[in-house]
């Protein structure tokens, strides 16, 4: 792979960052002014609170052997958990990504032994760039049915969502129309999406923030090109385009841990080849 190309994907001008970037997502969404309307555009419901879940202890911990990062975790008013994520790349395990989240959520929410009527509600949202299920919606809300009879609903208590910028959006709030077709890259227009704006333009001044990007990308950059010479040391031009197809799929999904231990296990480089598909 050329040096450009490396550089799209990694070294992208911290300056030229927008809403989507999953960095620059989450620090914009640590404003619970921008979160809770957010989320009420989405739900089309209110709510009177939300604080954010301190899960550097608790679901850092529990997702350490994946080596991800759950971008917004919050809690509402009614023991409501969110997890709110930006997604920029249609890859074929984005459902399996979501189940994944749903079951982290749920390991904190419950030790060893405690009844399961203490899980709370939550929902897994994605914002999505693409219209991952090609249907032209807006919104995908998924709830566990009875296959049998749709009317009949497992009350599990779990949801997950699909936001579609891209997608008909004919019958939605006018906020989360405007939200959409801001994140798909127009101008903004709600005093919502004016709001977010003006912080992510903050965000992109904030001189600590820009050092922790760059230090993150630095590492990512390093990261990657040590998985290239992997490939490379494979010796097959298709051992190599795999393994940078992994190395793509990992550094989206930000499992940083995994892409470094690839680099030292073969066998662990293989498993998720096959874990996405790669391998025939």
């Amino acid at each position: 792979m050329k040096l450009h190309s490396v550089k799209e994907i990694l070294m992208k001008k911290y300056e030229e960052l927008d809403i989507t970037d999953p960095f620059i997502f989450a620090k914009v969404m640590s404003d619970k002014k921008l979160c809770k309307p957010l989320l009420e555009s989405i739900l089309n419901i209110k709510i009177r609170d939300i604080e954010y879940v301190d899960y550097e202890e608790t679901i850092q911990m529990t997702i350490k052997s994946k080596g991800i990062r759950l971008d917004i975790y919050v809690e509402d008013d009614n023991n409501t958990v969110f997890n709110l994520e930006m997604q920029t790349t249609a890859y074929k395990e984005l459902p399996k990504r979501s189940r994944y989240y749903q079951g982290v959520i749920d390991l904190n929410m419950i030790e060893k032994g405690e009844p399961y009527d203490i899980l709370k509600e939550s929902y897994v949202i994605f914002i999505c760039t693409f219209d991952f299920f090609g249907k032209n919606k807006c919104i995908y809300e998924f709830e566990n049915l009875c296959i049998d009879d749709c009317e009949i609903k497992l009350n599990d208590g779990t949801h997950k969502i699909f936001l579609n910028t891209k997608g008909d959006k004919k019958g939605i709030n006018k906020e989360l129309k405007s939200l959409l077709e801001y994140f798909d890259g127009k101008e903004p227009e709600s005093d919502l999406t004016k709001q977010i704006d003006e912080k992510v333009i903050a965000v992109r001044k904030n001189t600590r923030w820009r050092r922790e990007y760059m230090s993150l990308q630095m590492e990512m950059n390093l990261k990657y090109r040590e998985g290239l010479k992997a490939g490379e040391a494979k010796g097959r031009s298709e051992g190599q385009d795999n393994v940078n197809k992994l190395n793509k799929i990992l550094l989206a999904e930000k499992r940083y841990d995994d892409l470094e231990k690839t680099i030292q296990d073969k066998e662990y480089q293989e498993k998720l080849m096959r874990e996405y598909n790669i391998l025939d």
